[in-house]
């Protein structure tokens, strides 16, 4: 059987192989995010937020989480809080970033209510992001903290498809807290 080549008769798949096991490596090496960088992210993040100090920055290889201090407890006008899931859900798909804040929902029962709603791609994708960033928060006073402001009435959920990341922005703490994981 001819191939055109000298490999021989395994030698092509064997070629093959190796070219695969190298490809696969080269594919495992994660290629960097800016949000794997603290200066970056707090640039990106700078955008949305009055950001004050950072609190807590923590990325490996699958997972980034990070805390800022904020000097007002709402975002920028740049990042428009939706109040409804619909609202949000047209938002993420119109500009790859959405907020929402209802009055008296914690952004738990947001995420909920938008899985159950038509807004359920966003609810996933927050949940997701959420998800797979804990280990980045084992451990951490940064990760208890989270989870207060998950589940605290009148915070804001924000979601940016373009860094696969989740942000809780606490009124009542004066915090924003980044989460981003990835599957890889």
């Amino acid at each position: 059987m001819g191939l055109g080549c000298s490999y021989g008769r395994f030698g092509f798949f064997r070629h093959m192989l190796r070219v695969a096991g190298l490809l696969a490596l080269i594919c495992a090496v994660p290629a960097g995010c800016a949000r794997d960088r603290e200066s970056v992210l707090r640039a990106q993040l700078a955008e949305w937020f009055f950001l004050g100090d950072t609190l807590y920055f923590r990325s490996r290889a699958r997972c980034t989480g990070a805390v800022f201090s904020v000097s007002v407890d709402r975002p920028r006008p740049a990042l428009a809080v939706a109040e409804h899931p619909d609202d949000a859900k047209a938002a993420l798909r119109e500009h790859a970033v959405a907020a929402i804040r209802v009055e008296g929902v914690s952004p738990a029962m947001l995420t909920d209510a938008m899985l159950l709603s038509g807004a359920g791609s966003f609810g996933k994708q927050a949940l997701a992001a959420g998800a797979l960033s804990v280990a980045c928060f084992e451990g951490s006073e940064a990760g208890a903290a989270l989870y207060e402001a998950l589940n605290r009435p009148g915070a804001t959920l924000i979601y940016d498809a373009g860094n696969a990341g989740l942000m809780v922005l606490d009124p009542a703490r004066y915090r924003v807290y980044y989460v981003a994981g990835d599957v890889w």
